[in-house]
């Protein structure tokens, strides 16, 4: 069996890479609190893995419309179809994110 090791400076690189991730996206979700921008929501949508406990996703953004089964965080703008444009967060049965998307909330 063949055992491969991390070297130091390779961990280091990696925890650096991950809180500058977390930053980013904590630095976005702050942005979006304070301005309700498609640019910062975006962002968020992108960054964040999926499988994300929802108060950590509550935290981010700020309250959601709760749907019970989503989460839905809107801007100040409709697109072509005339309907709100916002994000959705799904929540599986634990409790955890599980699809997200940014685009027309038609209903």
């Amino acid at each position: 069996m063949m055992v491969k090791f991390i070297s130091c400076g390779s961990l280091l690189l990696f925890m650096c890479l991950a809180c500058q991730q977390k930053s980013s996206l904590e630095k976005y979700g702050q942005h979006y609190q304070q301005h309700q921008d498609y640019e910062s929501l975006s962002k968020v949508v992108e960054l964040l893995p999926l499988d994300t406990d929802t108060s950590y996703v509550r935290r981010l953004l700020g309250e959601p419309i709760d749907m019970g089964f989503d989460f839905r965080y809107l801007i100040d703008s409709v697109g072509p179809n005339g309907c709100v444009i916002g994000a959705v967060f799904h929540i599986s049965e634990t409790g955890k994110t599980d699809q997200q998307w940014l685009d027309e909330i038609c209903e």
